[in-house]
């Protein structure tokens, strides 16, 4: 038999095939809470899961360690944790980067950055890794297995600015799973301040 849906996943899968994550929309549908002043992992009803619409199955899949939401979940609606991207070889365990761009690359290449460390396969920019406030840092997330391969190819990321190439970041620095947590939470506050619907954040 089935299972039964809620209201809300119902709204998110229907966002989804309009092309939406299924994720962050049954995140968005869901009744707010305000946030822990500590997260843990288990605050996560997904798993760490980023659910997406894929059109030629008619299924949700991770984008990150690219399992079905089918072969996770369970009959109870218990879910396996998500291993992270499949470049971390099943590393469950994480490591985080928080890279400081210079100045005159300004803030609007953020997203640039993000993408480049994204197209290694071996690191991403998690959920409230940047906020104005700190428009120069982004936090990264990859695992310890991986992240030594990671650091030298964000060192060889450039942009071009007025016609020269000039590099990404200006510093890399290692961090704690307690102060990249701290990070994302502060983001998460300001985001909240500055658009007044909190959306939780994804713990680490």
């Amino acid at each position: 038999m089935p299972k039964k849906q809620t209201t809300a996943s119902k709204k998110a899968r229907a966002a989804a095939r309009a092309g939406a994550k299924y994720t962050t929309a049954l995140r968005d549908t869901s009744p707010a809470a305000e946030p822990a002043p500590v997260a843990v992992a288990q605050d996560d009803p997904y798993g760490g899961h980023e659910f997406a619409y894929e059109p030629r199955t008619d299924l949700f899949r991770c984008t990150d360690c690219r399992e079905y939401e089918v072969a996770v979940r369970g009959k109870d609606g218990s879910i396996t944790r998500c291993t992270g991207l499949v470049g971390y070889g099943g590393d469950t365990e994480r490591a985080y980067l928080l890279l400081t761009m210079p100045p005159e690359l300004g803030d609007n290449w953020v997203g640039a950055l993000a993408n480049s460390v994204a197209s290694t396969g071996i690191g991403r920019a998690p959920r409230f890794s940047w906020s104005p406030a700190t428009a120069w840092q982004l936090l990264i997330e990859s695992a310890p297995s991986v992240v030594a391969d990671l650091v030298p190819q964000i060192e060889q990321i450039t942009f071009t600015i007025k016609g020269r190439q000039v590099s990404a970041v200006s510093a890399i620095d290692h961090l704690t799973a307690e102060a990249a947590q701290a990070i994302i939470m502060e983001n998460y506050r300001a985001y909240v301040a500055k658009n007044g619907g909190p959306r939780r954040p994804l713990s680490i």
